[in-house]
């Protein structure tokens, strides 16, 4: 709590760029203009012939990304078979014993991928830890159902994936949705290409082999009203964007600019895509990258899956040429290795970035 001038003033707080950040709770007068609820956009014209048909998905697309910084995409191309297979396959993962999961747990994994129990994160200052299990997976070269590239980008060297070897089809069936949704999030790049009035290829050679990732989320019930457990901290995501599918349990919310939640309900077989602070940094904030939360107050079990897009390892996150016209907000950075700094700082008990810290002290030494 603050004060301004006489009265009390509520504050929301949250993690954004990397950093701790704050905002106050506007209310009547001294409330902003701004969203109370999220955009519902028909996506299927992206994938038409015509390029008028698909400036008018971008042009929809843009106002979402300015005015919210997320939106629902309905009518995608992913198959209801491939959705329902991969919810299977999550639940089954998550009810594997604590044993057989924990022989894949992140800190096994240089990139940070694999299983993360209860607590293990946490975003809020209050609480115990964020009240959820995860598991990561994603691009991995040394794996042939990534489909890396035979030369033209930067891939790792080592492996990166780790896989339960109680559960030997989960791999298959997670490769097989995160080759789908990668592919959708390579032509909603395009269309975000054109929001900005750029050529539509304008991003391709930089995602010819994007770093992406599904992160399956299992979040128990909370079933306490006021409790100070959070399924998930507030945040903004250090990606270009999330595709977030839910299911049927409410538990997303959205900080707007008055510092007020707004719900995030599943939409059935739509996806949520929020902006995350890689392509709101390229467009000098024109694209917002939104804080969100999860709480789950349901009584209900919660999975979701969200999948996070950004650019290929060496390329440059630079300001893009139509965001420029009042100069820049951000320096020019290589994107894997502000990817991997985000990482690390967001797991600070990994050993890879108890090992950075390290070397940051024997440089200064």
């Amino acid at each position: 709590m603050g004060s301004l001038g006489h009265e009390e003033v509520e504050y929301v707080h949250y993690h954004a760029g990397g950093k701790r950040g704050s905002r106050p709770v506007l209310r009547g007068a001294a409330a902003k203009k701004t969203f109370e609820s999220i955009p519902v956009i028909d996506i299927s014209g992206i994938f038409s012939d015509s390029l008028e048909e698909r400036k008018k998905v971008a042009k929809e697309v843009g106002k979402a990304c300015r005015d919210v910084g997320f939106f629902y995409a309905e009518n995608h191309n992913i198959p209801d078979e491939v959705i329902d297979q991969t919810f299977a396959a999550v639940k089954h993962f998550f009810a594997l014993s604590h044993e057989e999961k924990m022989e894949v747990h992140i800190h096994k994994s240089k990139a940070l991928r694999g299983y993360e129990p209860l607590f293990e994160t946490k975003m809020e200052g209050a609480g115990k830890g964020d009240m959820k299990e995860a598991f990561t997976m994603g691009d991995d070269a040394t794996e042939p159902e990534s489909q890396a590239p035979n030369s033209g980008v930067s891939t790792a060297i080592e492996r990166s994936n780790c896989w339960p070897t109680a559960y030997p089809e989960f791999r298959p069936i997670m490769y097989q949705y995160f080759r789908s949704v990668r592919a959708l999030s390579k032509r909603l790049m395009q269309i975000f290409a054109l929001a900005l009035d750029l050529p539509e290829d304008y991003f391709d050679a930089a995602t010819s082999y994007p770093m992406g990732g599904v992160r399956i989320l299992h979040y128990p019930p909370q079933p306490v009203p006021g409790a100070s457990d959070i399924g998930l901290g507030a945040h903004t995501d250090y990606d270009f964007f999330t595709l977030v599918l839910q299911e049927s349990v409410e538990a997303l919310q959205v900080l707007n600019a008055n510092g007020i939640w707004i719900d995030a309900p599943p939409r059935p077989r739509s996806y949520v895509v929020n902006i995350g602070d890689f392509l709101s940094r390229i467009t000098n904030d024109k694209f917002k990258s939104t804080v969100h939360r999860v709480v789950n107050k349901s009584g209900k079990e919660r999975y979701s899956m969200p999948f996070f897009f950004s650019p290929n390892r060496e390329a440059t996150l630079a300001t893009v040429p139509t965001c420029v016209e009042e100069g820049t907000k951000y320096e020019e950075v290589n994107a894997g290795e502000y990817f991997r700094e985000r990482l690390i700082a967001a797991r600070y008990q990994h050993p890879a970035a108890k090992a950075a810290r390290a070397m940051q002290v024997a440089a200064t030494a």
